[in-house]
């Protein structure tokens, strides 16, 4: 290991330490506790963004529990790997001494040292899986190798999970190929293609959910983005965008990467420059999309952000090359050191309030008063981060004065204040009600449980309501009760409780629904579980005879023993494949073959436990179903049996020659054995064969890079 590399993985160390001591010692922001509900209604997808970043944090809270040390946890795990990927593309692009210059960089910016390594935001897998992508593409330009495109369909499809600016992937990829002259010849290859389907099969969650949601996601990312109606040029919202960009990146550091942008356009179009072009390509498309929708509709900083991913790569390059001008390293030193001051003296702030805002206010506002606070302390946003834990408990004492039965749902007009006291009550239900249509309009479609029952009706002064305003959904109103939250002895917040009694949602205004804005949901899902339970029953009933029974029986007398008799035969017959094809590389492809294997199980038992679907014997009763000796009636979702056998034979069908053909009946017949001994479901044992291969598939390609196998 070179110095470059050592100092990297001590910078990177650090950097993960510092953000790991702090991560717990503040509130949750609005998005965060927002994508923590996420966890709570897990779904193929959401109105705001796709379902990755609700996914990692309900695996680490079920680790950690409820806490803003759980819900940030990932975040800071994915910078840790996102800045490793990053390190690469740097290398690949330049050399190990700008790879580690642009980690620093990378670490200096407060919309990646901040906003996307320590706030659980959808922003931050999407670095990772936008960074591993261009990775891998680099590979494939290096060593022109036709199987990776497969892999770079896996890391566009878990981008596009991530967010929908993933799409704008494979356009950077189009646009260099096309203008590429030397790397053209890949539009006649397949696998390009392929890969773009791979990357479709994985978002197809996402398009799923929103055609059984009659496109709400999709509709409302591109008015939120674009705007509604006809377009109105506002240089007003364009200037707002860069000096937001320049706000996120540092105002001091933005000016040298506009200045890189130059540059390397200069470098890519009059050179020709093929580095140059890499860069441009996977930075321009994402910046100018943005940037140009900005014209015509008031767009956030960060959305152009990883734009900017491999342009630092190329301002850390320039920074080397002049480095060597006095006055250039006097700029570079002074920007990054005052960027790293400012960031320290927020997050201190943040935590500890040391910034005495009412100094740099005029006497006659830092004076004003409203809902007994001070406009210093309104206008603090670091306030926000403090005070939910605090109205959660008060709520909770007021819940607690109710019996169990007569106990009032909690309910308030905005969604940020929604999810705010959803996790500050993680064990209560908190509903949204309002004329304006919002995630929690899809999660309670249907309000009629809530009839004649009392709500309890919480605003505050930052988002005040009058619960009078629902008009005749409830019977009366009782008095608004105040609650105010100090912080550091001052009232930074004031919230008002209000009981309103016997509510009746046939009496809401048009608007407070999602069938108002939507229509009806479509009943995709309940058409393909029709579908899956069609086929289940023409298996395991209708193909029934005495030939196959005689093969399944000691099949299901062993599973209900817990002995996988399909699992134990491929493995032994995969480790003498392996012994007898590959002896000189064997304990490697053992270990790979492991790693296979441990992968797709942790996936597989992560799903279950989320899905927790019912088994054929439970939906159908005993009476309607053929089983043998096998009995199990919960935790459906996806087939263990399928994916074990799906991730081996997968892995020896890539590894060995010979007898491949062996492997892929033994694959098959595990899957169609869960489903004829009345086990799983059709769409059990294809998502578990799904699962499976696709871990065989993706470690061996990682393998291949990374070991030389």
């Amino acid at each position: 290991m070179n110095n470059y590399k050592l100092w990297f993985w001590i910078i990177n160390t650090i950097s993960f330490l510092l953000r790991i001591s702090f991560i717990g010692r503040f509130g949750l922001t609005t998005d965060e506790a927002h994508y923590w509900v996420y966890g709570k209604f897990l779904s193929l997808s959401y109105y705001d963004h796709p379902p990755l970043i609700g996914y990692l944090i309900k695996v680490s809270t079920s680790i950690f529990g409820d806490t803003a040390f759980a819900v940030r946890f990932p975040a800071i795990i994915i910078f840790f790997l996102s800045a490793w990927i990053f390190y690469l593309c740097a290398q690949k692009l330049f050399d190990e001494k700008t790879a580690l210059v642009g980690v620093v960089l990378l670490n200096v910016m407060p919309i990646f040292s901040i906003a996307g390594s320590v706030m659980a935001i959808p922003d931050s897998p999407l670095a990772l899986f936008w960074l591993l992508s261009m990775y891998v593409f680099l590979v494939i330009l290096e060593s022109k190798n036709d199987n990776l495109w497969y892999l770079l369909g896996i890391t566009t499809g878990l981008a596009m999970l991530s967010k929908y600016n993933a799409v704008l992937i494979p356009v950077s990829i189009f646009i260099f190929l096309l203008i590429s002259k030397k790397n053209r010849f890949w539009f006649k290859h397949k696998e390009p293609y392929f890969a773009l389907i791979i990357a479709f099969i994985i978002f197809c969650p996402v398009i799923l959910w929103n055609i059984e949601n009659n496109w709400a996601s999709f509709g409302f990312q591109l008015k939120h983005g674009f705007g509604s109606g006809i377009p109105k040029l506002s240089f007003i919202h364009f200037y707002q965008a860069i000096g937001g960009q320049a706000g996120y990146l540092s105002p001091f550091i933005f000016p040298f990467i506009v200045y890189a942008a130059f540059i390397a356009a200069k470098k890519a179009f009059k050179e020709k420059d093929e580095i140059s072009l890499i860069v441009i390509c996977f930075s321009m498309p994402t910046i100018l999309l943005f940037n140009c929708a900005a014209l015509f509709n008031e767009i956030l900083p960060h959305w152009p952000a990883m734009g900017y991913l491999s342009l630092i790569a190329f301002a850390a390059h320039l920074t080397i090359q002049k480095w060597g001008n006095i006055k250039f390293r006097i700029y570079t030193i002074s920007a990054w050191s005052i960027t790293l001051i400012i960031i320290a003296i927020a997050m201190a702030h943040i935590m500890y309030k040391v910034i005495p805002i009412e100094k740099f206010l005029p006497q006659s506002q830092a004076q004003k008063i409203a809902h007994g606070i001070e406009e210093s302390e309104r206008i603090d946003i670091s306030n926000d981060l403090y005070g939910w834990q605090e109205i959660g408990q008060e709520i909770k004492k007021i819940l607690d004065t109710y019996p169990p039965k007569s106990k009032p749902f909690i309910f308030t007009h905005k969604s940020y204040l929604a999810s705010q006291l959803a996790f500050a009550l993680p064990d209560e239900r908190v509903f949204c009600i309002s004329n304006k249509l919002d995630a929690y309009d899809l999660w309670q479609r249907n309000l009629d449980p809530l009839k004649n029952k009392n709500g309890l009706f919480i605003s505050n002064d930052y988002f005040y309501s009058n619960p009078q305003d629902y008009k005749n959904a409830f019977d009366s109103y009782g008095a608004q009760q105040e609650i105010p939250i100090y912080r550091n002895g001052k009232k930074i917040k004031n919230f008002f409780a209000t009981l309103c009694k016997k509510f009746d949602p046939s009496k809401l205004q048009e608007g407070y629904s999602a069938d108002y804005f939507l229509g009806q949901k479509n009943e995709l899902f309940s058409e393909l579980v029709k579908y899956d339970h069609t086929i289940f029953k023409f298996i395991n009933y209708f193909l029934h005879n005495p030939i196959i029974n005689f093969i399944m029986v000691p099949i299901s007398f062993l599973d209900s023993r817990g002995i996988n008799l399909s699992f134990f035969a491929i493995l032994i017959l995969s480790l003498a494949f392996l012994w007898n094809n590959k002896r000189e590389k064997f304990w490697l492809n053992l270990a790979i073959f492991a790693c296979v294997l441990i992968a797709s199980t942790l996936a597989t038992l992560m799903l279950k436990d989320y899905f927790d679907r019912s088994r054929p014997l439970s939906v159908f009763g005993d009476e309607s179903v053929n089983y043998f000796y096998e009995k199990i009636y919960s935790s459906s979702f996806p087939s263990g049996h399928t994916q074990a056998a799906f991730a081996m034979c997968v892995y020896m069908y890539m590894t060995v020659s010979k007898f491949r053909w062996l492997f892929v009946i033994l694959a098959f017949f595990t899957g169609f054995e869960r489903i004829y001994v009345g086990s799983h479901f059709p769409a059990d044992v294809f998502c578990g064969a799904l699962i499976g291969a696709v871990c065989a598939f993706a470690m061996l390609q990682l393998a291949k890079r990374f070991s030389k196998i």
